[in-house]
C-alpha cells in the first residue's frame, strides 16, 4: 500500500541517518583521542595536523571534515577532557555540603588524577589556558568559593581573582605531578594546604582540611554496612 510504502521509505532514511552520525561520531571521538595522544607526548614542540591524522591513521581531508584548524580540535578536547573529569567525580565531590571540604577534595581530586595519569597530566597543562574560562569544573569552584566567602569559611578580596589564582595553581600542579615528584602525597598535602592558605582560611581549618582530604579519598568509597547489599 502506498503508506507503508512512505513508512518504508522514512524508515531506511531515518536509519542511514542514525548510522552516519553514529560514525561522525566514532570519527571525531577518534581524531580527539589521537589529538590528546599527539599533544601529550610532544613535548616542547608544538604539534601539527599531519601528526593528528598520523597518529589516527586517516587523511588530511577526513580531519577537515570535522575540524577546521588545530586550535579548534585542541579547544574541543580540552573541554571535552576537563568536563569529563568534572562529572566523573561529582559523586564523590557532591556529598560534601562545606566548601572547605569540597574545595580541599575537588582541588585534590584532579592532582591525583595527574599523578595517576601523565599522559592526561601533560594534555591539561598544555591545553588548559585555552578554555580556562569555559571549563564546568571552574564554574564548581567559583560557587564554592563564594559560598565560603559568604559564609566566613574564607577570607579574600575579589572573586574572580581568586577563582583564576586557584585555576592556574591547580594547572601548575597537574603539571608537577604528572611529570613525577618524590612524594606525591606530601605534594598534594602541600598544595591543598598552601591553597587555602591563599583563600584566607584560618590555620586549624586549612590542617583540618588537609587531614581531611587525604582521609575522606583514602576512604572512597565508604564501606557498606555488613548484611547490605
Amino acid at each position: 500500500m502506498p503508506g507503508d510504502n512512505a513508512r518504508d521509505t522514512a524508515a531506511k532514511r531515518d536509519h542511514r541517518t542514525e548510522v552516519a552520525a553514529r560514525k561522525r561520531a566514532l570519527m571525531r571521538a577518534r581524531l580527539m583521542d589521537a589529538a590528546m595522544k599527539v599533544f601529550a607526548t610532544a613535548g616542547s614542540r608544538m604539534p601539527v595536523i599531519e601528526d593528528i591524522v598520523r597518529e589516527a591513521g586517516v587523511s588530511r581531508g577526513t580531519f577537515y571534515q570535522h575540524f577546521m584548524s588545530l586550535d579548534e580540535v585542541l579547544h574541543a578536547l580540552s573541554l571535552s577532557q576537563s568536563d569529563q573529569m568534572t562529572r566523573d567525580i561529582l559523586p564523590i565531590y557532591d556529598p560534601l555540603k562545606e566548601p572547605w571540604q569540597r574545595f580541599s577534595v575537588g582541588f585534590r581530586l584532579f592532582l591525583k588524577r595527574a599523578a595517576a595519569d601523565p599522559i592526561w597530566a601533560s594534555f591539561v597543562t598544555r591545553s588548559s589556558s585555552a578554555v580556562n574560562d569555559k571549563l564546568l569544573v571552574r564554574d564548581y569552584m567559583q560557587e564554592d568559593l563564594r559560598r565560603g566567602l559568604a559564609t566566613g569559611q574564607f577570607n579574600f578580596e575579589r572573586l574572580d581573582e581568586a577563582v583564576d589564582f586557584m585555576m592556574g595553581a591547580s594547572i601548575a600542579g597537574i603539571g608537577a605531578l604528572g611529570r613525577g615528584v618524590e612524594d606525591p602525597e606530601g605534594y598534594m598535602d602541600a598544595s591543598v594546604r598552601m591553597a587555602l592558605v591563599g583563600l584566607g582560611c584560618a590555620s586549624k581549618q586549612v590542617e583540618r582540611a588537609v587531614k581531611f582530604s587525604r582521609d575522606y579519598l583514602s576512604n572512597w568509597p565508604p564501606r557498606k554496612p555488613e548484611g547490605r547489599p
